[in-house]
């Protein structure tokens, strides 16, 4: 009988974004023949409940704030009781109090870097304090997956050593979009019309994010082509304030606010152009899941996006913060069929690349790869 690899993921869990469904999808493919996962949220939140619906062992333990070491003992205990091998950590809550749990209880740790810290925060000074929270345990790491070479690169400006980073990419699990429902009926429900172009920001209401310049671009395209709809999908600190915006703007009629969606393969399927006009991404699953639906993006030229959005070939690139290029670029799809057809048959070609099985394949060789001892500390 092969002894399994028991290993926990750690990870804030105070939403469902493309780190959790990351690290979701890592819990729930990891072959149970040689892994046995466990999952720790460390902020109240849905993600936990949605681990638990798909059988994963899952255990809360809240930080009262961004620095409360008082979980690091119920980590180590947790560790201990379970007679873990191995900590994954993704974010710098859990890189503070899951690497120090781990180095304190003699386990080797892995760490996934999703994005660029500095853009995470709304707070220059907040973003500060994460940097060096992170930057101050990065040594307890045995290893470091960055999710795109962006990512990588601002790592090693950040002081960590890149013989210790390994990138692998993200990875689509293509089975999840088998039973998108059909987009006359998801447009039904949305209140739009079956022949209407929609464009959809999909992604948290965060700064980061770019909702600003995307409700911008919207005012201007809705001059030449007020039949357009904009879709904003999620939910986030930002709600109220860009409500108010799109009303400043004059445009909430044209606007649909859907808060947090659970099912983004049924959006997916019933846009036309995917926006996201971001200041920052380490590489955005929903570019790839919207690839995979063969429709095109528009979207910022920062981080990881370049990596799988070539300009002109499978979907536009702008300037970040920029909303008169970001309207052009999506006046030049809505206005044109054919060139929303091409990029998005290049997209859907380009998607298959990004497996799942794939990412999962190298993460858990990379595991097993610390478990011998063929890293020593970033």
């Amino acid at each position: 009988m092969v002894d399994k690899i028991k290993l926990v993921q750690v990870i804030g869990g105070g939403e469902v974004g493309g780190a959790e469904e990351h690290v979701l999808a890592l819990l729930t493919r990891l072959n149970r023949k040689y892994f046995e996962p466990y999952l720790i949220c460390l902020c109240r939140g849905p993600f936990a409940a949605l681990a638990r619906e798909k059988g994963v062992p899952t255990t809360e333990i809240i930080m009262q704030h961004k620095l409360d070491l008082t979980t690091v003992p119920r980590i180590r205990s947790f560790i201990k009781e379970n007679q873990l091998d191995l900590v994954h950590t993704h974010g710098v809550r859990a890189n503070l109090v899951a690497r120090l749990a781990a180095r304190l209880e003699g386990r080797p740790v892995v760490t996934t870097v999703h994005s660029a810290l500095r853009y995470d925060y709304t707070s220059r000074l907040e973003a500060t304090i994460a940097g060096f929270i992170s930057r101050l345990t990065t040594p307890l790491a045995d290893r470091i997956i960055a999710v795109s070479e962006a990512v990588r690169a601002d790592l090693v400006a950040s002081g960590a050593r890149n013989e210790r980073i390994i990138t692998i990419y993200n990875g689509l699990d293509f089975s999840r979009f088998s039973d998108a429902r059909p987009a006359d009926i998801v447009r039904r429900e949305l209140g739009l019309a079956p022949d209407q172009l929609i464009v959809a920001l999909i992604g948290r209401l965060h700064p980061v994010k770019g909702h600003v310049y995307f409700f911008q671009a919207a005012a201007e395209v809705l001059k030449q082509l007020p039949d357009v709809r904009f879709l904003a999908v999620g939910d986030g600190p930002l709600r109220e304030e860009l409500k108010q915006l799109v009303c400043d703007l004059g445009i909430a009629e044209q606007v649909i606010f859907t808060g947090y969606y659970s099912d983004i393969k049924n959006i997916l399927g019933t846009i036309d152009i995917l926006c996201l006009p971001s200041l920052m991404e380490g590489l955005p699953l929903v570019v790839l899941e919207a690839m995979y639906f063969g429709k095109p993006a528009v979207a910022s030229r920062v981080g990881g996006i370049p990596e799988v959005v070539a300009d002109g070939q499978t979907g536009l690139l702008v300037p970040p913060q920029d909303a008169a290029a970001l309207a052009r670029g999506l006046l030049r799809l809505l206005s044109d069929a054919d060139l929303r057809r091409r990029l998005g048959e290049a997209g859907q070609a380009l998607a298959q690349q990004f497996s799942i099985d794939n990412m999962v394949k190298r993460t858990e060789e990379l595991y097993t790869q610390v478990l011998r001892g063929g890293a020593d500390r970033a």
